[in-house]
């Protein structure tokens, strides 16, 4: 599945555009998959269960549910200079996620399956917000909209 085409037709970034976006596709099993600092291995997902229909985070890892059990879904990954405007779908929440390599990736229960890495522009730590799309029809998957920005220095 070409996770790009599963958003054909969509404007998702209408009024701003993001510093960097990628796509991509997982199998997910057990109504979950995640966002992970770094490219995906080693992160502890244990503890990013997604609680009901709610993201969960724990500082290096997002927990985001699915509506299907065992289904395939594709995601959009950006990354924004400030505050990321909403998207559309269902909001999931609003979690944080610390990235020391600059890099995040989404995993699935088995691991992480080949696909692109966002890198971010900073590392540290980062907000992130995520939308769920339904799929249209019985042939498409799910679709996720995960907006990430560096959150602000605290003095």
């Amino acid at each position: 599945m070409d996770p790009e085409k599963a958003f054909a037709g969509e404007e998702l970034f209408p009024a701003a555009q993001p510093w960097d976006t990628v796509y991509d596709a997982l199998w997910v099993s057990h109504s979950e998959f995640w966002l992970a600092a770094g490219d995906g291995p080693g992160a502890d997902i244990v503890t990013a269960i997604p609680e009901g229909d709610c993201v969960k985070g724990n500082g290096e890892a997002i927990g985001i549910p699915t509506l299907g059990s065992t289904t395939r879904i594709a995601a959009v990954l950006s990354v924004w200079e400030s505050p990321a405007p909403d998207g559309q779908g269902t909001l999931l929440g609003t979690s944080r996620i610390t990235s020391p390599t600059r890099e995040l990736a989404l995993v699935n229960v088995e691991g992480r399956e080949p696909g692109p890495v966002l890198v971010l522009p900073d590392e540290g730590e980062h907000e992130v917000k995520v939308w769920r799309r339904t799929a249209r029809g019985a042939a498409d998957p799910e679709c996720y909209d995960i907006r990430v920005w560096l959150c602000p220095t605290r003095e």
